[in-house]
């Protein structure tokens, strides 16, 4: 009977950092929603893709998780709004579906959740009257629904599938407004019956954003999948603007609250500003910042604050002629590797990738204390980074199109071959000049320090890791496919008989003369013993789903959805030692260790660093410790 572990990583309820934890000053966000209190102009909410609420109270300049922890885990904040009252009201929609509505009385310190018998709903906005704090619409998937109580209650209002937006008339909420993946309606008796207003419309007008003219709510602008819609009569007539746009895709549409005449549009491709009321755009961002949300206050004339998907946010005083990235606190990143200088103590890279612009290779001299963007080539995003000795290629990267080398870290080139479409998820180091690679075109090597790489032997099928090991005395590569394991000996490859059929990473460890073999997964993990004949031995393996295995030249991690610590051994050792997992929430993506010093990247969490002793584990029977098995069948 297979044992359940107590000691690998859990994404629960998120709660702090521990003592010896530390979070590397790496910042950035996949920013979804982002507002300004309208009591407060400095003042600012933010919600992120990773279940995140930030609040800054200097404009943007830096940022702040109220609650320490992470709210809504495994869902997507995005929408946020400020009622009457003060509060703050969040919809998120679920990864793996339903949803959240959630209200604090306290900025975001605390929550309540109010979407009781709404579980299953996939919400994507949310809307509250001016007038009255206790009258609530949502909009997702399956419907619109209306609270009177300040969502203790609900009732369903419109059966409109794929809702992206919603409104309510500023004067009355007897006008609502719903924008759905296929144009609008419009309720003029709280939505007891509806109309579709489409007339101007293009069929697959997809409405992500509602904004009323402040001073004349009949005049409205939609931000939407082809440009801007404008109607100065609350939707019974269209018109659509679009000279100007470089891109169709626009997520927000905003008026400028000090000009009548310009208005704001934020795009897959930029910032856009009209100044003639919509006849005519001009880009005025960077064309690489895909804008989210965008946030104005008319006591702040020419400020403008971008929420921008995967690289946080951006600031203008000046109306819009520069912007500054201004991130500071944010840690809604993802990175994706990270690999010490084996020449320099406290010299550590790391790989942030899914970033937009801010996406590349960073460099630390103090231990992630601070940090430096390293890399100016533009690259795609990095996966799996290394460290060499060599001075003429000192990295080597794969990535989501091909493998890249630098002998600097700041200039990169392409190795080859330059032109096919090969995404590189795992490359290990074994000497100056030889590497190996997981790649979806099968495993690839190189003989030259990573300048040029080609498939090893026959490998077709796609690698999703690799591993040095051996298979009885001789040196030998196991890579982890779709169809189970394969080795491959100096000569060929060949299957591992009876060896697992899924997983998603690989490790090996070596214990009193012999080899493990461990697999992790979606659906668990997976241990074992391969002998001189290519046949797989099951052994003693943690009890624990949604797992990971990490192998470096001293260690071997295992981390899991499911538990609250982190299980590390030396490769060589038999006892193992555990450590207790940074946030609840983190999914663990890469290991480096430098002496007692180890670095964690993580799944939209950025990088933390432990720091200190790890506490030993004690097994209940030795034969559990030698695959890395059992502690009773009680769970933390």
């Amino acid at each position: 009977m297979r044992k359940v572990f107590a000691c690998l990583a859990m994404l629960v309820l998120a709660a702090p950092v521990f003592g010896q934890w530390r979070r590397a000053a790496l910042y950035g966000a996949d920013v979804r929603a982002l507002i300004i209190d309208p009591a407060n102009p400095d003042s600012l909410f933010l919600g992120t893709s990773g279940g995140e609420v930030y609040v800054s109270n200097d404009a943007g300049k830096s940022w702040q998780n109220p609650r320490n922890s992470v709210p809504f885990p495994g869902y997507v904040v995005d929408s946020l709004v400020i009622d009457r009252d003060g509060r703050l009201w969040a919809a998120c929609w679920g990864l793996w579906g339903g949803g959240v509505i959630a209200v604090s009385d306290n900025a975001g310190k605390s929550w309540s959740r109010r979407d009781a018998g709404l579980e299953d709903f996939s919400v994507r906005a949310i809307a509250v009257d001016a007038h009255d704090g206790d009258y609530v619409v949502i909009g997702g998937l399956t419907g619109v629904y209306r609270s009177t109580d300040a969502g203790c209650t609900w009732e369903k209002i419109s059966d409109q599938e794929n809702v992206e937006s919603v409104a309510i008339d500023p004067r009355s909420h007897d006008r609502l407004f719903v924008g759905t993946w296929r144009q609008g309606y419009r309720s003029d008796d709280s939505g007891r019956s509806w109309t579709l207003i489409n007339n101007g419309m293009v069929l697959d007008t997809d409405m992500f954003e509602i904004t009323f003219d402040p001073e004349n709510p009949d005049n409205m602008w939609v931000a939407t999948c082809g440009w801007v819609y404008n109607t100065k009569n609350s939707g019974d007539n269209w018109t659509r603007f679009r000279d100007g746009f470089n891109n169709r895709r626009v997520h927000d549409v905003e008026l400028d609250p000090c000009d009548r005449d310009a208005l704001f549009a934020g795009t897959v491709a930029g910032l856009y500003r009209t100044d003639d009321a919509g006849k005519t755009w001009y880009v005025v961002s960077d064309e690489e910042l895909v804008v989210n949300t965008i946030a104005l206050h008319p006591q702040r004339p020419g400020r403008i604050i971008l929420g921008v998907e995967s690289d946080g946010v951006y600031v203008s005083d000046d109306n819009g002629k520069t912007f500054t990235r201004s991130c500071q606190g944010l840690r809604n990143l993802t990175v994706t590797s990270v690999a010490v200088d084996p020449g320099a103590a406290k010299h550590v890279y790391a790989a942030v990738a899914f970033g937009g612009v801010s996406s590349g290779i960073y460099e630390s001299s103090d231990a992630g204390e601070s940090w430096k963007k390293l890399s100016t080539t533009k690259m795609p995003s990095v996966l799996s980074l290394v460290v060499n000795d060599d001075a003429d290629v000192k990295f080597v990267a794969g990535s989501e199109k091909g493998f890249f080398w630098s002998n600097d870290g700041s200039d990169w080139m392409q190795s080859a071959p330059a032109n096919a479409p090969i995404r590189v998820d795992r490359v290990v180091r074994f000497n100056r000049v030889r590497f190996f690679a997981a790649t979806s075109d099968g495993v690839y090597t190189t003989r030259d320090s990573g300048k040029s790489w080609y498939r090893l032997g026959d490998s077709v099928d796609r690698a999703l890791d690799i591993a040095l090991g051996a298979l009885g005395d001789k040196k030998a590569l196991f890579a982890l496919t779709a169809n189970g394991i394969v080795v491959f000996d100096g000569e060929q490859w060949q299957p591992i008989a009876d060896s697992p059929a899924k997983g998603r990473t690989i490790a090996i460890r070596n214990v009193d003369g012999s080899q493990y073999i461990f697999i992790a997964g979606s659906s668990g993990v997976k241990a074992g013993r391969v002998d001189i004949d290519r046949i797989w031995h099951e052994a003693e393996a943690p009890d624990a789903h949604f797992a990971a295995v990490f192998g470096t030249n001293d260690a071997l991690f295992l981390t899991s959805r499911q538990q609250r610590d982190i299980l590390v051994s030396s490769v060589r050792e038999t006892s193992w030692n555990a450590l207790p997992l940074p946030s609840r929430t983190a999914e663990i993506t890469s290991v480096a260790i430098d002496g007692n010093r180890m670095y964690f990247g993580t799944l939209r969490e950025g990088l933390f660093v432990y720091e200190g002793s790890t506490r030993p584990y004690e097994s209940r029977r030795p034969a559990e410790v030698v695959a890395g098995g059992g502690a009773g069948n009680e769970q933390r």
